[in-house]
């Protein structure tokens, strides 16, 4: 496919990159449908790109083109603009990793490990400042499968392979031998990539999503943290020189929630959580047994040239060993082998004196060399590569004990029974040692299955320890008893002291309410007893896909930073260390944005060291495929986590910024829920304008798009998002703000602070790094949207009256949106800009 979508201000070497892999591409489609099907591509992207331009009458001319086309062509169609910015993708990620090498080359580039090293030693902070600092720092970043990638795994490992064959470029000067041998293996991998399926025909089964989340966990992210660890090392060496950073706290952690969350997904069964387990254990011993066999081959140091600690005497059955490094860790492997480790701890026990052996002997460099990164790689994998979290909906918990204290006669009706009975219920039911499962429950399958859960979590701490799940989590909590229903299943099954308990707030008002919640259960000595036994450390997981479809993108932000910076304030007056897990998802409209600007936005006073990120299925394939983004990735958000730490002021909000915020929230959630709940005939029109029954057919991931029977409300915010980004119109990220600002601007609102609203808002944007996230992410799915797009989609629905009144909506309030934005920013273009530096962060 030509290259003259490239505009003049296109890098030089990106340029050329999309030129190779387009032009490859081109060659490609000519080869396997001939001339004609590639003039036919080449006329709808020259049209495209006309409508794009805004040229009169290219709109209606592409669509006179496409729809003179035949089925075969439609299809040859679709797979190459589907790989055309698949490939160009590749390119853009390429040039993205040039410029951040040109800025860590110039020691000018920001948002890196290094770079809040520097921030924090020159500000005052002391080697002893920094170490304590890094031990009060756990960043948690929890894989979900959820929503699905869409791409087979397949086709991943060959988008993967383009990569890292095109960056051979940047790396080595090829002579033009290699440089035909390079196009040669991209034209390969491109003509596999044109004859692959690129969907599944089948629902992607749970042991799917386990092998995919396995695949990126070995392949690039085991050995990007050990890269974490090592770049933070050094920035701590340069900027403390003299100082030992030799082994540093375990800052980073990964975990994972496929095949382990159950929410809505009946698949996940018990038997499903520990095969996930027993999977998981073997992809890591896979690793470490590679790892075992290459150090095996290096290390070869003889005792007749340099000594070993005495303590590493030859195993047994192989006296006079003369290559005792070779020796060791051959038997290590075939202990390893043999499931001879129960635990990480237990591998680290036979590594560690090999590597102390070889520093105290002149063998310094390979102590640090691959055996340290192995070293590291159990430290931070253990036996299990990453614990699970068990996630469940607290209604089936509490419908599940209704039914057994019903049966044992302590409730008539534990469902009816007010907060303090439920309570008081609990709190007795913890406290007696009766057993309360029976050996055979004889319940509903729901109650039976939430019993048969909490036996395979003490199961599993028994078989492999309590490291492979630490984490319990009850969705759609809304009261305290919620976690202490937790609490008393724990304890039935004796996995309490080992187990962190998280309730899960989503919704608007549940959100409102977390406070309240969370400051009765601080208060509960029950509850008290279980959080002395966890160290005073309190985990509250926080929804940003239900909240949003709850009341659009305003009302969902700031009630999450309101609750945030509230939890906070009662976890400091409880005496208690809080854990923020937040729920993001990928897209704007679930929470997304960079990571790093969403930990710098969130109040002050909930960044205490300890925080939680979810990792959501259709991101991980972008930010774990390549490991030069990988790394950029993790370096921002320990850039952000340090920089917030170390700090020793900040900008809270003030109160009218909170005043104007609780206007516009209020305005938001008004604007947006009388368009999406109250305006007749919206179901229709979504059900019809977006793709959402297709995409709940569609074989992409073991979840069902409902939680279950129902209607909206049971639809969950995955597909609702999914549908209106494939639409192009986006509005979960964007509608009712553009409503919102008019009405505070305006006069609809109480009037604000001197100066008017706008002034307010545009010191907001300046000053207040919450509204300047909120802002950004707002404006960069604006510009994402594309009404014309948009409006296609809207003329399938048949009723012509609901189309036109609905789709109107959309566009008057897309429009207003951008108004509003570009007055906040000062700059109409500023949306294009940001959306554009996105690709250099």
């Amino acid at each position: 496919m030509p290259p003259d979508d490239l505009t003049p201000t296109t890098p030089a070497e990106l340029s050329r990159d999309i030129k190779l892999l387009g032009g490859l591409l081109g060659v490609i489609i000519r080869e396997q449908h001939g001339d004609a099907a590639f003039e036919a591509v080449e006329q709808v992207r020259a049209a495209a790109k006309a409508r794009r331009a805004g040229e009169p009458g290219a709109a209606e001319a592409m669509q006179r083109l496409i729809d003179a086309q035949d089925l075969s062509t439609y299809r040859v169609l679709i797979k190459a603009f589907t790989n055309y910015f698949q490939l160009t993708n590749i390119a853009e990620d390429q040039q993205r990793i040039r410029v951040l090498r040109e800025r860590e080359r110039a020691g000018v580039l920001d948002e890196s490990i290094g770079g809040a090293v520097r921030e924090l030693q020159a500000a005052g902070v002391s080697a002893d400042e920094m170490r304590a600092i890094l031990n009060r720092i756990s960043i948690r970043l929890v894989m979900t499968a959820h929503p699905s990638e869409a791409k087979r795994q397949e086709v991943l490992v060959k988008l993967r392979h383009i990569a890292e064959t095109l960056a051979l470029r940047d790396r080595i000067r090829l002579v033009p031998r290699e440089e035909d041998t390079l196009r040669d293996t991209l034209a390969e991998t491109i003509e596999e990539l044109w004859q692959t399926r690129p969907t599944r025909t089948v629902r992607a089964t749970l042991e799917d999503e386990v092998e995919s989340g396995i695949y990126f966990i070995t392949a690039v992210i085991m050995d990007s943290a050990v890269d974490l660890y090592d770049d933070l090392r050094r920035a701590l060496q340069d900027a403390y020189p003299g100082e030992d950073w030799g082994e540093l706290p375990l800052i980073l952690h990964y975990a994972s929630w496929i095949g382990g969350d159950r929410d809505g997904n009946p698949n996940v069964t018990p038997e499903v959580t520990l095969e996930t387990l027993r999977t998981l254990r073997e992809a890591a011993r896979a690793v470490y047994l590679r790892a075992l066999d290459s150090l095996s081959e290096h290390l070869t140091q003889s005792v007749d040239e340099a000594p070993v600690d005495p303590a590493l005497a030859p195993p047994d059955g192989a006296p006079g060993v003369n290559e005792v490094y070779r020796a060791r860790l051959r038997a290590i492997a075939d202990r390893l082998a043999a499931g001879g480790y129960r635990s990480g701890d237990d591998l680290l026990a036979d590594l560690r004196p090999l590597a102390d052996s070889l520093r105290a002997n002149h063998g310094e460099r390979a102590a640090n060399g691959a055996l340290r990164r192995l070293i590291e790689k159990v430290r931070l994998f253990g036996l299990h590569l990453v614990p699970l979290d068990v996630r469940e909906d607290a209604r089936l918990h509490r419908a599940a004990l209704d039914e057994i204290f019903r049966a044992y006669g302590l409730c008539d009706s534990y469902q009816d029974a007010s907060e303090e009975e439920r309570q008081a219920l609990l709190a007795r039911e913890i406290a007696n040692p009766r057993p309360l499962f029976p050996p055979e429950p004889e319940y509903s399958d729901t109650t039976n299955m939430v019993i048969a859960t909490w036996r395979m979590i003490a199961e599993a701490h028994r078989h492999y320890g309590p490291r492979v799940i630490g984490t319990a989590i009850a969705s759609f909590s809304t009261e305290p008893s919620d976690v202490l229903a937790l609490l008393l299943f724990a304890r039935e099954v004796r996995v309490d002291g080992a187990l962190d308990l998280v309730p899960l707030f989503e919704t608007i008002e549940d959100l409102q309410n977390a406070p309240r919640v969370m400051a009765a259960l601080y208060a509960h000595p029950v509850y008290q007893a279980h959080l002395a036994a966890r160290g005073q450390v309190q985990r509250v997981m926080l929804g940003y896909s239900d909240s949003s479809k709850d009341g659009g993108y305003l009302a969902s932000n700031w009630g999450l930073y309101v609750a945030q910076r509230q939890l906070a304030r009662v976890s400091q007056d409880h005496g208690v260390l809080l854990e923020l897990f937040h729920g993001r998802g990928g897209s704007i409209g679930r929470g997304g944005g960079p990571t790093n600007r969403a930990i710098r936005a969130q109040s002050p006073l909930a960044m205490q060291g300890r925080i939680s990120i979810t990792e959501q299925g259709e991101v991980i394939a972008y930010r774990y495929s390549n490991a030069a983004i990988a790394r950029r990735h993790l370096h921002q958000i320990v850039h952000a986590v340090l920089s917030e730490l170390g700090r020793s002021s900040y900008t809270e909000s003030q109160p009218d910024w909170r005043a104007a915020m609780e206007q516009l929230a209020e305005a938001g959630e008004d604007a947006y829920r009388a368009f999406v709940y109250e305006m007749p005939g919206f179901f229709d029109y979504w059900h019809q304008a977006t793709p959402i029954d297709e995409l709940a057919m569609m074989p992409i991931g073991s979840r069902p798009a409902k939680r279950g029977a129902g209607g909206f409300t049971q639809i969950r915010a995955i597909p609702w998002v999914f549908s209106w980004m494939q639409s192009r119109a986006i509005i979960p990220s964007w509608y009712g703000v553009g409503s919102a600002f008019e009405a505070f601007c305006e006069g609809c609102l109480p009037e604000p602070a001197e100066g008017g609203g706008l002034a307010l808002l545009r010191d907001m944007y300046r000053r207040w790094p919450f509204f300047r996230a909120l802002v950004k992410n707002v404006e960069l799915d604006l510009v994402k949207a594309d009404m014309g797009i948009a409006e296609l989609y809207a003329s399938l629905v048949t009723d012509e009256a609901l189309r036109e009144r609905v789709f109107a909506r959309i566009r008057d309030e897309h429009a207003l949106a951008c108004a509003w934005i570009a007055r906040i920013t000062g700059a109409g273009g500023a949306a294009r800009r940001y959306a554009g530096d996105q690709a250099l962060d």
